[in-house]
């Protein structure tokens, strides 16, 4: 069956000698196996239906209607008036960094200070500074430096390039 997908796919041949490349050594094929496990992992919350508290939907709604990245100090300072644990910038970081664990918000660093914005922002502000096009990035390495699923790293990607 993977064979008869590599032959349909335009990149097919080049894919199939990766994968052949990384199964005759030991050590690449055990870094091989794990990664694909991490991936199928991450593409699996794509599915998932998500549950958001009352703190973390008027975040990331906060957030969304800023129209700008905006740091955990600046969401704090405002949240934290109706949502009063949200006070605190330990918590209102919790639930940014569930907020972007979810997909829902991206983030990205800026110097000393980490941005919280869309992911369609976050994934822009990656590729810019990577200094890549949307159809040939690093899709795992976005997903890692935005804390964002490869999930939605991808449908971000997808949505660009249409």
């Amino acid at each position: 069956m993977l064979n008869a997908l590599l032959e349909l796919d335009e990149e097919g041949e080049e894919i199939a000698e990766i994968i052949a490349g990384m199964l005759v050594d030991d050590r690449k094929r055990n870094l091989f196996v794990t990664r694909l496990v991490e991936i199928k992992n991450q593409l699996r919350g794509m599915d998932a239906t998500l549950k958001l508290t009352d703190a973390e939907d008027a975040v990331m709604r906060f957030v969304v209607d800023a129209k700008r990245p905006l740091t955990t100090t600046e969401v704090s300072g405002n949240i934290g008036q109706r949502f009063p644990s949200l006070k605190y910038r330990t918590h209102t970081s919790a639930a940014l960094n569930s907020l972007v664990s979810k997909g829902l918000l991206g983030k990205y660093k800026d110097g000393y200070s980490f941005y919280f914005t869309t992911p369609r922002e976050a994934v822009i502000v990656r590729l810019k500074k990577r200094g890549e096009e949307p159809g040939k990035c690093s899709l795992v390495e976005i997903a890692k430096e935005t804390g964002m699923p490869l999930g939605t790293v991808l449908n971000v990607i997808e949505e660009m390039m249409e």
